[in-house]
């Protein structure tokens, strides 16, 4: 739990990918046409690649077992696969394999591809889609000092919440970017949470954000 609290913004991520996945129905043993499936299969490749094991150099290697010595190595191949599906299909696949490439790019400190292949999902990707890009947007913004820019798509996502990324979790990540210089905003959004979601996890998040404000 506690490393969950430190690291939600990973939690959000990725938990919310699968759950994208599963609204959307990209199980390619449901799939009827034969680009979807392809671009399906294709997308299940770059994850088990972006999955693979971290191993020390000198490992000796497993047969049908992918693995990397370090997660730049990793990252960079993912980011390769990705960007590969991505060009290559137009599918739901097709941009779900353009998020994750604005994902790995972030993962490679590559800030400016970054914020181009994330803002066009964000643009152009559905609601569900369109807001993991921009919750995913946000924190490079905030990697980055431009906190006004992540304020903006909190609010947004906040004023259009989805499936994937919903008010609660994107005034949850706002006030945190206020506790620092804005701690009275960041006071009223964690109370106002942890009144409209008694009893749940996000209350729970909220008052601990509230008991270490000083």
């Amino acid at each position: 739990m506690h490393w969950a609290v430190e690291h939600r913004s990973r939690v959000i991520l990725y938990g919310s990918l699968v759950l994208v996945v599963l609204v959307l129905g990209l199980s390619f043993y449901a799939v009827r046409r034969s680009q979807e499936q392809a671009a399906g299969i294709a997308l299940a490749n770059a994850f088990e690649t972006y999955g693979a094991p971290i191993v020390p150099a000198g490992t000796p290697p497993q047969p049908g077992v992918t693995m990397f010595n370090s997660s730049k190595d990793r990252s960079t191949a993912a980011n390769s696969d990705f960007r590969k599906v991505a060009d290559k299909y137009s599918t739901q696949s097709g941009k779900i394999a353009r998020y994750m490439e604005g994902v790995t790019y972030a993962d490679l400190g590559n800030f400016a591809d970054a914020e181009k292949e994330l803002k066009e999902v964000g643009n152009s990707g559905g609601a569900d889609l369109g807001n993991l890009a921009k919750f995913a947007l946000a924190s490079v913004y905030r990697q980055n000092n431009r906190e006004q820019d992540a304020i903006t798509l909190y609010q947004d996502i906040g004023a259009h919440p989805s499936r994937s990324v919903g008010k609660s979790m994107a005034d949850l990540e706002l006030a945190s970017l206020y506790t620092e210089k804005q701690p009275d905003k960041a006071k009223i959004l964690l109370q106002q949470l942890a009144k409209d979601n008694p009893n749940t996890s996000i209350a729970q998040l909220a008052n601990e954000k509230l008991a270490a404000i000083k």
